[in-house]
């Protein structure tokens, strides 16, 4: 059923793996001749793809160590009045589009330092008639909250929510194993797969040559992470291999200059900003160093690669340290705990997963953005048929 009205509302924060992911489904719903509009109210995140309508409300992100304080793009609090204006555009815009659906991005599970404008929204949407077909969109993995905010979250999507679309395979990841009350949202899960965009011709699974490729995501957080490749590799076995760094574009020129110097010490490094063949550099590499993303360790997957995964974990966050252990159990990769990297074992977690055997490794499914769309359309038909 072509020409659906989809709205799609999604914020990052810190990283930009959730704009990522929703751009991924938005253009699959385009590709499927729906028309989408994607509200992204994070810091700008390239150009969208022709297909869809990208909106983008004023941005902001998260003060250093505290995802509750709002920034603007200028580094200052954001005030009541900002807020205000970020509400009343919100609200047009999904007002004036009358969606036939209305996609959530994290949200009542996260995102809550942004409910003065989500609340309004979910309050608006419940009332219009025909009231859209409203969905949660989540990922794999959720970091830890009290009970009393499960508690919460749970009253908010039976109330606002027809579904919870979880982004992942099942056989992986659970929602329950990191959100307790999952069975008390009353069927409303639905298991879409991973979702990943990329087209990867695999790696081979037997060790062979190839470079080191370490990476940073969107380089807001993995500064120490690349430096410390740097100090690691003449303490590797991998040492005579060429080892690539990628700095991710939220990393301040400083930074990139700082390690490229660094890197001008000892031979046979390059530091480059993070490259759009990313993937493809996965797949002819001999490991992987990275952080443990959503879309990193898909595409480590998706390439088939060893990895070493050096999961964000400061300010309590847990969720990459679960999704790292999840593939290390599996026999992908080698983790090491932030708190414990430095170069020795760094070094020697890179020799380690060299020799990792992937032959017995399972992929995950990842077809997530066909799978929503197919979710999609099956609801509005079921709809349309009452």
């Amino acid at each position: 059923m072509p020409g659906l009205r989809i709205h799609i509302y999604v914020q990052h924060l810190l990283g930009g793996g959730h704009l990522v992911r929703m751009k991924i489904v938005a253009a699959a719903l385009a590709d499927a001749g729906h028309r989408v509009t994607l509200i992204s109210g994070g810091m700008a995140g390239g150009r969208p793809d022709a297909a869809y309508r990208l909106l983008q409300l004023p941005a902001v992100k998260a003060a250093p160590g505290d995802f509750s304080v709002l920034l603007d793009s200028g580094g200052a609090p954001v005030g009541d009045d900002f807020k205000a204006r970020r509400a009343a555009q919100l609200l047009q815009w999904v007002a004036s589009g009358a969606p036939q659906a209305l996609l959530i991005e994290s949200f009542p599970f996260g995102r809550r330092a942004l409910r003065f404008e989500l609340v309004p929204l979910m309050e608006a949407v419940a009332a219009m008639k025909p009231r859209p077909l409203t969905l949660c969109s989540v990922r794999d993995i959720l970091q830890t909250r009290s009970g009393e905010r499960d508690r919460r979250t749970v009253a908010e999507v039976n109330a606002w929510f027809d579904h919870v679309l979880v982004h992942a395979d099942p056989a992986v990841a659970r929602l329950a194993e990191t959100f307790p009350l999952a069975d008390q949202l009353h069927g409303k899960i639905f298991y879409t797969h991973y979702v990943y965009g990329a087209t990867v011709q695999p790696g081979a699974p037997a060790p062979g040559g190839g470079p080191v490729v370490v990476s940073a995501g969107g380089g807001a957080v993995g500064f120490k992470l690349l430096q410390t490749a740097i100090l690691a590799r003449p303490l590797s076995g991998l040492k005579d291999r060429p080892w690539h760094l990628l700095v991710g574009r939220n990393a301040s020129p400083a930074e990139f200059h700082a390690l490229a110097a660094q890197a001008e010490a000892g031979r046979g490094i390059t530091v480059q900003w993070s490259r759009p063949d990313f993937a493809g550099m996965l797949a002819a590499c001999a490991v992987s160093v990275s952080q443990a993303g959503y879309n990193t360790v898909l595409d480590t997957v998706a390439a088939n690669c060893r990895a070493v995964l050096v999961p964000y974990s400061r300010h309590g966050e847990t969720e990459q340290q679960r999704r790292a252990e999840k593939f290390a159990e599996q026999g992908r990769a080698v983790v090491v705990r932030e708190q414990h990297l430095g170069p020795a074992r760094l070094a020697e977690a890179v020799d380690r997963a060299a020799r990792l055997d992937l032959s017995g490794c399972r992929p995950p499914r990842m077809e997530g953005a066909a799978q929503t769309v197919d979710f999609i359309e099956r609801q509005l038909l079921q709809r349309a048929a009452l």
